[in-house]
C-alpha cells in the first residue's frame, strides 16, 4: 500500500545497477514520488550526470546530487535534519546503510532518529550476484578487463556513452564501410578494440559495429568510436549528439598491414556481429 508521500533513498548511485534499482523500486511500491539522494565523491565516473539523469528520467525519478563534502562532516542526526529538509517522509535504504561521520549511523540508528524526525525507515537486502555485493567498483573492473556482457549483467542495461560525432578521415568511406566517429563526453574503461554496439540519435537506433581507439588525424589524438552501421544509409551527423550502448567486446584492436586486410577483417567483424545478434535476438533491449 502506497504511503502516498515523498520517498527517498540516499547512496552513491553511480551507476544506477541492480542493486541501485531494488531501491528504487521499493520506494516506488511504497510512495508516490521518489527522490534519489546521490552522494558524490570525486574520481573518475561510469557516466556522466547527464547520463545519470537521463537513467533517473528512465526510470521515473528525481535525481539530487549532493558532494560528499557538504555532509562529510555531519553527525546522524544533522543527517536526518538535512533529509527532512529534502522533503524525506520515509526512507528506503539497504540493510547494511551507514551514515554520517566516520559512518558512525546503522540501520538502528536510523530507524530512531527516524521515529524523532516523522522519518519511516525501510530496508531492502543487498543485491548479490554470485554471492558477492554488486558495485560500481566490480562494474568498473569488468569493463577495463573487455568483459562487457558480465558488467552489463551487474548494470541490468547496457553500458553506454553518450558523445559528439567529430569528422574523420573518411577512410572507411573510400573502402566501403563509412563510420560515425564519435568522440565520448566522458573517459571510458574500456580496452581499444571492436564491440558489438547500438547507436541512438533522433529517436532511432541502429545496430552496429564499432572499433574505439586512437585516430591518429585528429589533433589531439583522443579516443573515438567509430560505428559502422551494416546496411544501412546514415545521414550526415557531424556536430549531433548520439548514444552508443556498447553490448559484447569482439576482439583487441589490430593495426593492418594493407587495406585489403583491413576490408577483410571488416567483413569478419560485421559476420561475428550478425552472429552475435542471432544468438542474442533482442539483446541489450
Amino acid at each position: 500500500m502506497r504511503l502516498q508521500k515523498s520517498c527517498c533513498t540516499v547512496g552513491k548511485f553511480e551507476a544506477f545497477h541492480r542493486g541501485h534499482r531494488k531501491l528504487i523500486e521499493r520506494a516506488k511500491e511504497l510512495c508516490d514520488r521518489v527522490k534519489v539522494i546521490s552522494i558524490r565523491g570525486k574520481g573518475e565516473k561510469l557516466f556522466t550526470d547527464e547520463e545519470r539523469e537521463e537513467i533517473a528520467r528512465r526510470l521515473g525519478v528525481e535525481l539530487l546530487n549532493i558532494p560528499f563534502s557538504r555532509v562529510k562532516g555531519m553527525s546522524p542526526r544533522q543527517f536526518f535534519e538535512r533529509l527532512k529538509e529534502w522533503g524525506c517522509d520515509a526512507l528506503v535504504v539497504g540493510e547494511d546503510w551507514r551514515f554520517g561521520k566516520n559512518r558512525e549511523g546503522n540501520i538502528e540508528t536510523a530507524e530512531r532518529l527516524g521515529r524523532e524526525f516523522g522519518i519511516s525507515v525501510f530496508t531492502v537486502p543487498t543485491e548479490l550476484e554470485r554471492g558477492e555485493k554488486i558495485g560500481a567498483t566490480r562494474i568498473k573492473e569488468l569493463l577495463s578487463e573487455g568483459k562487457v556482457e558480465e558488467a552489463n549483467a551487474l548494470l541490468g542495461f547496457p553500458y553506454f556513452s553518450k558523445g559528439i560525432v567529430v569528422k574523420g578521415a573518411s577512410r572507411g568511406k573510400e573502402i566501403g564501410f563509412p563510420t560515425v566517429n564519435v568522440k565520448p563526453f566522458k573517459e571510458l574503461p574500456l580496452p581499444f578494440g571492436v564491440y558489438a554496439v547500438k547507436l541512438t540519435f533522433d529517436g532511432k537506433t541502429y545496430r552496429g559495429v564499432a572499433n574505439y581507439g586512437r585516430a591518429p588525424t585528429l589533433k589531439n589524438s583522443e579516443p573515438v568510436v567509430e560505428v559502422f552501421v551494416p546496411e544501412v544509409e546514415l545521414p550526415p551527423l557531424y556536430g549531433k549528439n548520439v548514444k552508443v550502448e556498447f553490448l559484447k567486446f569482439l576482439r583487441p584492436e589490430k593495426r593492418f598491414s594493407s587495406v585489403e586486410e583491413l576490408i577483410n577483417q571488416i567483413k569478419l567483424d560485421v559476420e561475428n556481429l550478425k552472429e552475435f545478434w542471432r544468438l542474442n535476438c533482442g539483446a541489450g533491449e
